[in-house]
C-alpha cells in the first residue's frame, strides 16, 4: 500500500516537472544564469499551476455530466416528500443541488432527474417536469414519460391540450405530443401563463405587442388588439390604453371596455372611473352602489377678525396677552369629500356633490369661493354651485 502511494506521488511529481519544463521552453528560457534558472522555474510554476487549475475544472464539468447521464443514485438522503401527484405516484423534491424523482406506491423510482413538476388543472392527467434544461410531460397515472423534455419552455395541461415554447414561439400540444395549434404566436415572458380556461387562452400576436383570445382550435375569439389580458378568478380582465373590459371566462360581457381602473373580488366588482368616482357593481355587472365615497370633512376659511389671547391670573387677579394673534376662522358653505383615495370634490350641506372629485386638494378661501387644485399645483376657484370664478 505505502509502495502504492509513494508511486503515485512520483508519478504526480513528474507530470508536474515535466509541465514546467515544457512551459519554461515554451518561453525560450534557459538555464544559463542563476537568475534565468530561477526566473525559468517561477514562471514555468505559475503557468503550470494555471494549466491545472483549467484541467480541474473541465475534469469537474464532465464528471457532473457523467454522474447524471450514468444516472448514478444518490440514495433518499437528497429529496423529500413534497407532493402526492396521484394515487400511485408521490414526487419526492432534490435539495443541495440534487434532483427530485418519482416514486410508486410500492416503493419503486418510476422517473428520475426531475427538477420541478407542476400538475395540470381538474380534468387533465399529463403532469408538466422539468429536467433542469428542457421541459416535458408524464403520465400522473404511472409516471411513464408520455413527452419528452424537448421544449425551452412548457405550461401545465388545460382542456386538453398544452403550450409549448420553441425558438421564442408558442404551439400548443395534444396529450399524444401532437402539435395542433401553431399560428406563430409569439413568446412572451411577462404572461403568466398560457392557460385555456372554458375554451379559451389568452396570447400574443407574432409580433408580441397585442394580445387576444383564441379558442382550442387557435382561432381568435377576441381580436389581438389589446396590451394585457389576465385570467381573474373566473374572468378575463383585458387591457389597453386606460380602458378595461371584463368578460366571462365563457366569453359573456360584464363591463364593456371603459375607461378607468377595475378590481374583482370575491363578492364585487369595484371601478374607478376616469373622472374618480367610483362605483360598486356585483359580479354580474349590477350596480349596487354609485358615486362611492371614502370621507367627508367641513371646511373652514379665515376670516377678517382677529383675535388677541387673554389670560387671567386669579393669584394676582389681572390679565394679560400671551401668544401671537390669530384670525378667526368661520364655516363655509360647502363640504369636501374623497372618492378616489387621494381625489376630493365639493359637496352641499345637504349631501349633494356639486363637482365631480377632480382635485387633488380643495381649500376654502370665503363662505363661497374655494381654491381647488389639480396635479403639479395647478388650480382654479370655483364658488358654492362649482361654477369657475374669472
Amino acid at each position: 500500500m505505502k509502495k502504492s502511494i509513494k508511486a503515485f506521488w512520483k508519478g504526480i511529481k513528474a507530470v508536474f516537472t515535466a509541465v514546467v519544463e515544457w512551459t519554461a521552453t515554451l518561453f525560450g528560457m534557459n538555464d544559463n544564469s542563476k537568475y534565468g534558472r530561477v526566473l525559468r522555474r517561477v514562471v514555468g510554476i505559475a503557468f503550470a499551476v494555471v494549466i491545472i487549475v483549467w484541467a480541474g475544472m473541465w475534469i469537474y464539468r464532465f464528471g457532473s455530466f457523467l454522474i447524471r447521464d450514468l444516472d448514478i443514485d444518490w440514495g433518499e438522503d437528497h429529496a423529500y416528500f413534497s407532493e402526492q401527484v396521484s394515487d400511485d405516484i408521490s414526487y419526492y423534491d432534490g435539495y443541495y443541488g440534487h434532483y427530485g424523482y418519482l416514486k410508486n406506491a410500492r416503493g419503486k423510482k418510476v422517473l428520475k432527474h426531475i427538477q420541478c413538476i407542476n400538475k395540470p388543472l381538474e380534468g387533465d392527467s399529463l403532469v408538466y417536469f422539468s429536467d433542469g434544461e428542457k421541459r416535458g410531460y408524464f403520465h400522473m397515472r404511472d409516471g411513464h414519460v408520455v413527452v419528452k423534455p424537448i421544449y425551452e419552455h412548457a405550461w401545465i395541461f388545460s382542456d386538453g391540450l398544452a403550450a409549448v415554447a420553441e425558438n421564442r414561439r408558442i404551439k400548443f400540444i395534444n396529450t399524444e405530443g401532437q402539435v395542433v395549434i401553431d399560428s406563430g404566436f409569439a413568446y412572451d415572458e411577462g404572461n403568466d401563463g398560457y392557460v385555456f380556461h372554458q375554451g379559451h387562452c389568452a396570447v400574443n400576436d407574432s409580433t408580441g405587442k397585442r394580445m387576444g383570445l383564441i379558442d382550442r382550435n387557435g382561432q381568435w375569439v377576441l381580436p389581438p388588439v389589446y396590451e394585457s389580458i389576465y385570467p381573474i378568478d373566473t374572468f378575463w380582465l383585458v387591457c389597453t390604453g386606460d380602458a378595461h373590459a371584463v368578460f366571462t371566462f365563457g366569453m359573456d360581457t360584464v363591463f364593456p371596455l371603459t375607461k378607468g381602473w377595475i378590481e374583482i373580488s370575491d363578492t364585487a366588482i369595484f371601478v374607478t372611473y376616469a373622472d374618480h368616482t367610483q362605483n360598486l357593481y356585483t359580479r354580474k355587472g349590477e350596480l349596487i352602489t354609485a358615486n362611492m365615497i371614502r370621507d367627508v370633512e367641513q371646511l373652514m376659511y379665515e376670516t377678517d377678525e382677529v383675535e388677541y389671547p387673554i389670560i387671567t391670573s386669579s393669584e394676582y387677579n389681572d390679565s394679560y396677552s400671551v401668544n401671537a394673534p390669530y384670525t378667526r376662522k368661520a364655516v363655509a358653505t360647502c363640504w369636501r369629500y374623497e372618492a378616489e383615495c387621494g381625489w376630493y370634490g365639493l359637496m352641499s350641506s345637504d349631501g349633494k356633490q356639486v363637482t365631480p372629485p377632480l382635485y387633488q386638494s380643495i381649500e376654502a378661501v370665503d363662505k363661497d369661493l374655494y381654491l381647488c387644485e389639480t396635479s403639479y399645483g395647478h388650480g382654479v376657484i370655483l364658488n358654492s354651485k362649482g361654477q369657475r370664478v374669472r
